[in-house]
């Protein structure tokens, strides 16, 4: 029997990383150092962004933006996303608004944003993420934001080499914030990338992350523990190196299963708005039963059956899973419709940067032969 797993990372040479440790093994600076601030320079360079601020993890990052910027009252997000938004927001003693996402694109939806704004009161900010690496509209955000005087902090944990035209991710609102676990882009083991354009802010962010201490142990803000170390930052910046292959491949994988089910009924891939780019950090397809034949879930356990791996990203949705679903959950559940729908019917496959092509077309094979 096959044996495909959904996703897995894809790592520089052994001997670059090694070699990199070796650079700072015996200085006895292994956090927080010099080659953590070659790690800032670097995005800062390839992202065209004026202040990257290296942090543990992009959750982290999450808070530590909420905090420096002041937000005290609530935050928009989508539901349609993976918990951690929220519970940045939470964490933070936030309360949590939930916006519908665009059926199409499967982003924070624009119009629905409007609506929410025309009926609640004490949204202070709105964190859109870059679902599954597909850019957010930002200008559309970006003019609704700036009308309602909010601040924009984009969960960006999906979309390090996501373009909206020439523009990278990273660009957008007042702080973007990207994570570099094992299955995106570029891969730290654990860690996050804080962008801005507001060298104020960085310089918040730069002390909250080390407890809020500037160095002179009075700290104003509130801050964590949230250093990125040196052996981290090292892996990161050889794994930097292989971004922009890394995402091509994806778009390359993403055209083969486009290619391969374009002509299979019931199954519907995200819209990547022309000029813009996605890093496909999840290869997710909408399973729509009444056309395919078959449930979103049947077709899991089907290639299950096979030796296929796959997620249901993201079901249950944020605003029904326990923890949010008594408190804040209940009261935004039928302004959701496209979120709870998609909920049900997404399904992501198999992907990671150095994926074969064969094993797409196995995947497509297995999901065409699933109908007959």
């Amino acid at each position: 029997m096959l044996e495909i797993k959904i996703a897995g990372p894809t790592l520089p040479p052994v001997e670059l990383f090694v070699n990199a440790v070796r650079s700072f093994y015996d200085t006895g600076v292994i956090t927080n150092g010099p080659v953590v601030r070659q790690l800032e320079i670097g995005v800062e360079d390839m992202l065209r962004v004026s202040h990257a601020v290296a942090v543990c993890n992009c959750t982290s990052g999450l808070m530590l933006a909420l905090r420096c910027l002041g937000i005290k009252d609530k935050v928009a997000i989508p539901s349609f996303t993976f918990f951690a938004t929220a519970h940045a927001v939470a964490w933070c003693g936030l309360e949590p608004v939930f916006v519908d996402v665009d059926e199409e694109t499967w982003v924070m939806s624009p119009g629905a944003l409007r609506e929410v704004l025309s009926e609640a009161e004490g949204i202070e900010a709105v964190m859109p993420a870059h679902i599954f690496g597909n850019p957010c509209e930002v200008d559309a955000l970006r003019e609704i934001s700036e009308g309602h005087g909010l601040k924009v902090v984009y969960d960006s944990a999906h979309a390090m080499g996501s373009r909206v035209g020439e523009e990278w991710a990273g660009c957008f609102g007042d702080v973007e914030v990207f994570s570099m676990t094992p299955t995106k882009m570029v891969v730290a083991g654990e860690g996050g990338i804080i962008t801005t354009g507001d060298g104020t802010l960085a310089g918040r962010l730069r002390a909250a992350r080390n407890y809020g201490n500037t160095g002179d142990y009075d700290p104003e803000i509130i801050g964590l523990s949230a250093r990125l170390s040196e052996f981290h930052a090292a892996l990161a910046i050889e794994s930097f190196k292989l971004m922009e292959l890394n995402v091509r491949r994806r778009n390359a994988l993403a055209q083969r299963y486009r290619d391969n089910l374009r002509d299979t009924p019931g199954i519907y891939f995200q819209k990547i708005k022309e000029g813009n780019r996605s890093t496909f950090k999840d290869l997710t397809v909408r399973v729509v039963e009444e056309d395919f034949g078959m449930s979103r879930d049947a077709l899991a356990e089907r290639l299950a059956e096979k030796g296929i791996e796959t997620r249901k990203y993201f079901f249950p949705p944020v605003h029904r899973t326990k923890a949010y679903w008594e408190k804040y959950g209940k009261r935004y559940d039928d302004k959701l419709p496209v979120t709870n729908r998609l909920s049900g019917e997404a399904l992501s496959l198999p992907m990671w940067s150095h994926m074969p092509e064969g094993v797409a077309d196995l995947v497509c094979e297995e999901i065409i032969g699933a109908r007959r």
